[in-house]
């Protein structure tokens, strides 16, 4: 497939537009999804969510037109689906957390091993960060929460606004670790 279909393509399934499509990202969502150091059959099944994720937007009609290109989009999808299946299926258990009180990065440890160079990088870098990012971070990665849970929890105006701070903060948080 040397273009991408059109919203149009694949709503009609024009000459297999979604065979098409998901022959053509496989790999390529492979090799992204190597980066988040997965095995190859978790990926493909992530894989396989994203593109029903995406086919069932389509068919419901939660899209209407494509601001990005339809890859860029499928991986976005996949992009959090693997961030939700690194969540379930982390190292990092909570040890002698009392009920009802709040978890920190400090009551996070992995089982029954030592934290690695990096590992300890971040959990340094992290102490680092200001109380907002920190709160963020810990709300999304350690305690599962959805961007909409967290405006809700914090009380910010937009899910958007969250978005954009997670990011803000993750981002310096790679810096301090990579400097």
């Amino acid at each position: 497939m040397n273009k991408e279909p059109t919203l149009e393509d694949l709503l009609k399934d024009k000459d297999n537009a979604f065979e098409l499509l998901y022959k053509n990202y496989k790999d390529d969502f492979i090799a992204f999804g190597r980066k988040f150091s997965l095995k190859d059959n978790e990926i493909v099944d992530i894989y396989q969510d994203s593109f029903l994720s995406l086919y069932e937007n389509l068919l419901n009609g939660k899209i209407t037109a494509f601001t990005s290109s339809i890859k860029t989009y499928l991986f976005s999808i996949g992009k959090f689906k693997i961030y939700e299946h690194l969540r379930a299926h982390s190292k990092l258990n909570i040890i002698d957390a009392p009920i009802n009180e709040e978890i920190t990065l400090e009551d996070l440890t992995l089982e029954n091993e030592v934290l690695s160079e990096r590992e300890q990088l971040v959990k340094a870098n992290f102490k680092k960060l200001g109380k907002q990012c920190q709160r963020i971070l810990e709300l999304f990665y350690f305690k599962g929460n959805t961007l909409t849970d967290i405006k809700e929890i914090e009380n910010y105006d937009k899910t958007d606004v969250v978005k954009s701070l997670k990011s803000r903060c993750l981002k310096k948080l790679k810096q301090l670790v990579n400097a």
